[in-house]
């Protein structure tokens, strides 16, 4: 009896491998009423927040609102992305959160760096 036991529980033991993820996933993932993070929210936080400390001269108290921001704001795009409706109703509703994100950053900004970073918005420097 207690060979079997001990056979069985190798066996479960070398075949739990078969049942672990390989990998992580790189989009958001919703399930019901869940939504789970990337894993990479917050290295394109960080990048977006070093990108805008570099072009506009940020101190680290705004650096970090900044990053702040941009990661509060990565869920909604997410969800915007995974949710259901049409490619037009996405694009449109993305542009909208777009406005109000550029804004939200604009009043953490001082009058010359919002305008520089409206200036950089349109060149397409500060993507998101």
């Amino acid at each position: 009896m207690n060979k079997m036991i001990s056979c069985f529980a190798v066996l479960t033991l070398a075949g739990m491998h078969v049942f672990a993820q390989t990998g992580e996933p790189a989009t958001p993932v919703k399930t019901g009423n869940e939504w789970q993070m990337p894993k990479d929210v917050i290295v394109r936080s960080k990048k977006f927040s070093e990108t805008l400390r570099q072009s506009l001269g940020l101190d680290s108290l705004t650096t970090r609102k900044v990053f702040d921001l941009y990661l509060g704001n990565t869920k909604t795009v997410d969800e915007i992305r995974v949710g259901a409706g049409s490619e037009k109703q996405k694009k449109d509703a993305l542009a909208v959160n777009q406005l109000e994100f550029d804004e939200k950053v604009k009043s953490v900004l001082s009058p010359a760096q919002s305008e520089t970073y409206a200036r950089g918005r349109k060149a397409g420097r500060f993507k998101f």
